[in-house]
């Protein structure tokens, strides 16, 4: 009998390892120099106390990045119902455009930055179908304004939308995202890129939306209320596998990196978690460890996340180690 159960358990395994071969053999990793890209939140600027031109601006001349994700979040823009301001996004993608940098646009209620929904203080008063022809019609206006901005190469509709994170913030409703992908598709034909948890994330269920790009996020230390700080013990090839599986059963075959971490995982406030220990989370040694781990992945793209932080440490804690070895990277 114990002969069985080890033969089983044999072949079980075998089977593992030549589907693990397999899947990884269906990726192919990008053979050139990675390119590198940084994610900008003015909210998140104006969080840590600076004004967010500033900010950008300094970001833009001093690092010089040539691909950037930008964010239109919902509360900044229609802060009255039916009246649009896209005055932040514009100054943004402007500069970007005189520079010639190729811009990944976010639209949709789930964007980058806590509490990961963005939405005006009305949209709570409204009913579940009210909700959703709001952010409908959100969507189109944002696509219909932005297409004139020849800066941006790539539409990204939502971010992480089938994953629940954040505060009050339930993954999408599968129907109204194939709608907000429909109304993206209609008005331009720019390609539609979805990302989803690199870690955790299931894939599949967001490729079956046939983005033309797929994007999973990229995070090596986390923090979980039950087991506190710890670090993802997953090799590089558990990204490539994962990849190797979405382009076999959905034929998505473009694959990048939508955030790679660039400062600590906060497990409590900002203000309330000391320097020490902010450090001790990220730094010049652990960034550059993680952008090693992108090279093995594999992703001809990863945009960077964390540039506020960085701006953070430069200028309020006279500490320009980080932001200077993402310039070294950028040159």
């Amino acid at each position: 009998m114990k002969k069985i159960i080890y033969r089983i358990i044999f072949f079980l395994v075998l089977i593992i390892i030549i589907m693990v071969f397999y899947f990884d053999s269906q990726f192919a990793p990008a053979k050139d120099s990675l390119s590198w890209g940084i994610t900008f939140s003015p909210r998140q600027a104006e969080y840590l106390g600076f004004d967010w031109k500033t900010v950008y601006l300094d970001m833009l001349n001093d690092l010089k990045p040539q691909k950037l994700r930008l964010l239109s979040h919902w509360e900044m823009i229609e802060l009255q119902k039916g009246e649009y301001d896209f005055t932040i996004p514009d100054e943004q993608l402007i500069e970007a455009e005189k520079r010639g940098i190729e811009v990944i646009m976010v639209l949709g209620l789930k964007q980058p930055r806590w509490p990961e929904c963005h939405h005006p203080a009305w949209y709570n008063e409204l009913s579940k179908t009210e909700k959703d022809q709001a952010l409908l019609n959100y969507v189109k206006q944002s696509v219909d304004h932005f297409k004139q901005f020849q800066s941006i190469k790539v539409w990204q509709v939502e971010n992480e939308p089938l994953f629940s994170f954040g505060h009050e913030c339930p993954q999408s409703d599968e129907e109204i995202l194939t709608k907000e992908i429909e109304i993206v598709r209609k008005s331009d034909d720019r390609p539609v890129l979805l990302t989803d948890s690199g870690e955790i994330g299931r894939w599949l269920p967001t490729a079956k939306f046939n983005p033309d790009i797929f994007a999973p996020t990229m995070y090596r230390v986390v923090h979980n209320p039950k087991t506190g700080y710890f670090k993802y013990p997953l090799p590089p090839i558990f990204f490539r596998v994962k990849a190797g599986i979405v382009r076999t059963f959905s034929g998505v075959d473009n694959f990048i990196g939508s955030e790679l971490q660039a400062e600590p995982w906060f497990a409590d406030d900002f203000y309330r978690t000391p320097l020490s220990e902010q450090l001790s989370l990220m730094n010049q040694k652990i960034f550059l460890s993680n952008i090693e781990y992108a090279k093995k992945v594999g992703f001809q793209e990863n945009y960077l996340w964390g540039v506020e932080w960085w701006y953070w440490l430069a200028k309020k804690q006279g500490d320009w180690g980080m932001w200077n070895v993402v310039k070294n990277l950028l040159k």
